[in-house]
């Protein structure tokens, strides 16, 4: 279910953070969605302890939960983040923050101070998407077809550990023994594949290890080019690392 109000705290009171950066839904790589009552949890946390929340919606938005937002519960110290290169086309790198009116410039000049600005042509590109509801029906398409996808890893997966979403292209993929996390990743590789091991998505050194990989499926305007990689991802899932039946 994602964040652990009371873990939030724990940190906020011993390490006082300015920020905590959160997806509320969609979470990646594990997909989890914060349900309502721990939403309203971490918006007092962060209210008890001044801390501003960053809303990353960018998975978030294309489930499209009717759970209200962070940005929604705490609109005075929420940025919320949004744009289209997941649910349009990964080429347009266009997108956009909401955030208290006070800090709009703020957030204008650190952006052009981190990046240099927003290219011209890329911002008159991703605007005239928006305005001229292309973007809506490209959005639509791409939807639709994630959706065929995730029902061929539902069917290819079946009978293993493993979350998905219909409206999200990728799956978070529990490895069953003796399989890590990186060995499974680089077996994988070597049938040149790519997937992820759990460690991309750790901000630091943990002990904490939960081998799973993640596994994404919208590489390819062919949608037989991913089929044929699931194919070999669930071949080498039933394999041990020594290249021999796991299943006796």
């Amino acid at each position: 279910d994602g964040i652990v109000p009371e873990d939030f705290e724990r940190v906020c009171a011993r390490e006082h953070p300015k920020a905590a950066f959160i997806m509320s839904s969609g979470q990646n790589p594990t997909l989890a969605c914060l349900p309502l009552s721990r939403r309203k949890d971490i918006v007092d946390i962060a209210r008890k302890y001044n801390v501003w929340l960053i809303e990353d919606y960018l998975y978030g938005g294309m489930i499209a939960d009717e759970i209200p937002l962070l940005a929604e519960l705490a609109p005075d110290r929420t940025f919320l983040l949004n744009g289209l290169s997941k649910c349009v086309a990964a080429g347009v790198r266009g997108g956009w923050v909401a955030c208290p009116p006070h800090m709009s410039q703020r957030v204008r000049v650190t952006q052009k101070m981190v990046s240099g600005g927003l290219p011209f042509l890329l911002a008159e590109l991703s605007a005239r998407l928006v305005l001229s509801g292309a973007a809506s029906e490209i959005r639509s398409k791409v939807l639709t077809e994630i959706g065929a996808r995730e029902a061929v890893v539902r069917e290819l997966f079946a009978g293993k550990d493993f979350r998905s979403h219909p409206r999200l292209p990728f799956f978070w993929l529990k490895l069953p023994e003796p399989w890590m996390s990186g060995t499974f990743k680089q077996a994988v590789l070597d049938a040149d594949v790519l997937i992820d091991d759990e460690d991309e998505f750790k901000p630091a050194r943990s002990s904490r290890v939960y081998h799973h990989v993640r596994v994404g499926f919208s590489e390819g305007r062919d949608r037989s080019i991913s089929i044929e990689g699931l194919k070999t991802v669930r071949r080498i899932l039933d394999q041990s690392p020594l290249g021999t039946s796991a299943i006796v």
